[in-house]
Parts: structure tokens; C-alpha cells; sequence
């Protein structure tokens, strides 16, 4: 775009003015306009000095004239931004509510060593639950642990999965969702073991239960964005979730591992998250005005 283009075949007291600009900048971004129209332009520096129009041949002029309308009409309209559906981690990871958590299993495991009758009383029991009707034992027996390293290990544990569940729907609401979870997860096992009588003891139905959570919520992230991704993006935050559950629930061949509880805790917990991601509402897209 040149005004003193000695090639054009054009004379430049036959070109008409389509437009002036108070910027070079601005002139030649709606000479780009016309050349993608496979049009010629030519730029000059306009009258008084420090402005600048921009000429289009006769024969063009009045289409020229109407894309450049259509142009200065779009750049004019808000943008949206949309805000990505992704964005798991919303709140703050609620230290403080996990320190109650700890404290209560740690008070918990004391006071069971100086009353070890307490594990009878409150331990997760398929025939305390169905048989004497124990409604308690199932949400109790998720406090006990068999002994120190048992308590340390659900302890670490909960300190890594339930600290993203609160980064994800917040620190109380997260806590109290694990604890549910675990409760029906204990709940589930003694109902599918009965008349079998087994009992458990430990955090880690619950613990399995805030994996749950954590694979539900993002399964749906991915459910949201279904037409742009393939399955297995879509599908991989429940088999990541899976996986873990296989390499972590699982237990060594005859050790004492609850893993039914393992299971459904992870069950309610895909379950509970998936609701919660589906349920959610999408976030609305920001509007940002051109400058």
C-alpha cells in the first residue's frame, strides 16, 4: 500500500478516498480490509499532518466502502471469553479442617488404646448394623485404627486426597461429602457380607471415598467438553481414579485389607462427585469490550 507506487496503473488524482485515520497503524489495518478483498489501496498522508487516509480505485469504492462498515461494526462487538470448565481448583485446601480430622483420629487411637473394648462397640460390623440394628457402627468405625502405622498411613492419605476435595468444592462441604461416603461405603460392605459376620476398622473406606470424588468431578469436567475431545481424554480421569484404586485398595494376597470397603467407598464417592460436576452450573462466559 503506497501512494507513490510507480506501478500502478491507476492515476492518483482518479482514486477515491474510502476512509481517514488518525493513526498510520489504523489506515493500513483497513487496507489489509481491502486487499483481502483482492482490491488495491493506496495510503497518504492526510490533511493537517499526522493523519492519514487510505484510497480504493472508482470501480470498487461502493463495496469497498460497505466492507470496511461491516469491519469497523465487528471490531465494535464485546468479546466473549469463555471461562474454562476445568478449573477443578476453586478454594483454599482448608488446612484447618483437616487438622480436626487428624486430631480427632489421633484422640480417637488413644483413647481406643486405653479402652480397647471400644473397638467392639463402635467398630464397622455387619451384624451390629442389620442384626442389633447398630446404626452407628458403620460411621464410628471409621475413627479406629488397628494399630500406629494403620493410623499414619490413612492420616497421610487423607492428607493428599482430601486436601484436592477441598481444593475442589470447598473444606467443609469436602469433609463432610468423605465422611458420608465412607459411612455408606462401610454401610455397603456389611449389607453385601451379611450374614457373614465381618467387621472393619480404619479411615480408608473414607479415603477411597475423596479418590471417588476427585475422579467423579473430573470425569464430568470431561463430560462437559464431549464434542471437542475424544474418549479416552474424556474417560481419563475415571480410569486414572481406577488405577489408583487397584494399586492402593487392593491390599497383599492374605493380609487383612478391607477391600470391599475400598470399593464402595470409591463407588459413593465417583458417584457423589460426578453429581456434584453435573450439577454444577457452567460458569458464564466474560465480556470484554475492544478498546
Amino acid at each position: 500500500m503506497s501512494a507513490t507506487d510507480e506501478n500502478a496503473s491507476t492515476q492518483w488524482d482518479e482514486l477515491v478516498k474510502v476512509g481517514e485515520y488518525p493513526t498510520l497503524e489504523q489506515a493500513q489495518e483497513h487496507g489489509l480490509v481491502i486487499l483481502a478483498m483482492q482490491e488495491p489501496c493506496w495510503v497518504a498522508e492526510a490533511e493537517p499532518a499526522g493523519e492519514f487516509s487510505l484510497h480504493a480505485e472508482p470501480q470498487s469504492v461502493a463495496e469497498i466502502s460497505q466492507e470496511l462498515r461491516t469491519y469497523d461494526s465487528e471490531q465494535q462487538q464485546p468479546v466473549l471469553v469463555p471461562t474454562t470448565d476445568h478449573e477443578v481448583f476453586r478454594y483454599p485446601p482448608g488446612w484447618d479442617v483437616y487438622a480436626l480430622w487428624m486430631i480427632s483420629l489421633v484422640l480417637t487411637f488413644i483413647w481406643q488404646g486405653e479402652h480397647p473394648s471400644l473397638v467392639e462397640r463402635a467398630a464397622s460390623s455387619s451384624t451390629g448394623l442389620i442384626d442389633r440394628g447398630e446404626w452407628w457402627r458403620p460411621f464410628t468405625g471409621l475413627f479406629l485404627h488397628a494399630d500406629f502405622p494403620h493410623l499414619v498411613g490413612n492420616l497421610l492419605s487423607g492428607l493428599f486426597f482430601g486436601t484436592l476435595v477441598a481444593r475442589s468444592v470447598g473444606p467443609w462441604r469436602a469433609w463432610l461429602l468423605i465422611l458420608v461416603c465412607g459411612t455408606l461405603g462401610n454401610a455397603l460392605t456389611s449389607v453385601f457380607t451379611y450374614p457373614e459376620s465381618f467387621v472393619s476398622i480404619g479411615a480408608s473406606t473414607a479415603v477411597f471415598g475423596a479418590l471417588g470424588i476427585l475422579s467423579g468431578i473430573g470425569f464430568a469436567a470431561m463430560l462437559r467438553d464431549r464434542m471437542r475431545l475424544p474418549w479416552a481424554k474424556i474417560t481419563a480421569p475415571l480410569i486414572a481414579g481406577i488405577i489408583l484404586l487397584g494399586w492402593l485398595g487392593g491390599g497383599s494376597h492374605g493380609g487383612n485389607t478391607d477391600v470391599l470397603g475400598h470399593v464402595f467407598g470409591f463407588c459413593t464417592g465417583l458417584t457423589t462427585g460426578l453429581l456434584i460436576g453435573l450439577l454444577t452450573p457452567a460458569k458464564t462466559p466474560t465480556i470484554q469490550h475492544p478498546s
